[in-house]
């Protein structure tokens, strides 16, 4: 685990990033490598785009400041990702709407838009419905860590596993177990939704 914390970022406000000529090679190319990467996930839970670079921009500061412990860690790209999460996280909880974004319909839309895939696979009969797209939204919401990081990435942000495998800093089998696992959680949940009988009781959805 990280121990850089969330409050590491939150203290590096108003500094943004160093000077690029200080600034280790290594650290500059994970910079590039990572920070719109960084920025599709962080905006998949908040609306506010200049509240979205802000927050990247100080988790960018932080890991500058604590490059040297970064590298020293079994795997950098891993730990600055736990940050990045616990980051976003403690952003949400913050403002008193923690992931609250996918309960709006423009979230669901969104969903709809680019994650027909995801929609696809579990039942085609949701692609084009809204109220379907905010009940994904939500099932989302619920899916585990790392699952929940890699639906956000491969079918909102619709990066490729490879690059899921290089940002989260895991291997790019465990990104597709992942994917796996979190396509058959929804289906669980969000098949039997749709198929419960007329006048069934609230239990029998689940």
């Amino acid at each position: 685990m990280s121990d850089i914390q969330p409050a590491d970022a939150a203290d590096a406000a108003g500094t943004r990033a160093p000077n690029p000529a200080a600034l280790p090679i290594a650290f500059a190319a994970f910079h590039d490598l990572n920070a719109q990467r960084y920025t599709d996930y962080a905006f998949a839970h908040l609306p506010d785009e200049s509240v979205v670079q802000d927050l990247v921009d100080d988790v960018f500061v932080a890991l500058a400041e604590h490059w040297d412990r970064v590298l020293t860690q079994p795997r950098p790209a891993a730990y600055a990702w736990a940050l990045l999460r616990r980051v976003v996280e403690a952003e949400c909880a913050r403002r008193d709407e923690h992931l609250a974004l996918i309960e709006e319909a423009a979230f669901a839309y969104a969903l709809i838009e680019r994650g027909k895939r995801i929609l696809e696979q579990i039942d085609e009969s949701m692609v084009d419905d809204l109220g379907v797209g905010i009940s994904v939204a939500r099932a989302i919401q619920d899916l585990p860590g790392r699952q929940h990081d890699v639906v956000v990435l491969r079918f909102l942000a619709c990066y490729e596993p490879a690059q899921i495998a290089e940002v989260m800093g895991i291997e790019d089998v465990t990104v597709r177990s992942l994917i796996s696992q979190a396509r058959t959680r929804l289906k669980a949940r969000l098949v039997p939704r749709r198929t419960v009988e007329p006048g069934s009781s609230p239990d029998d959805e689940e």
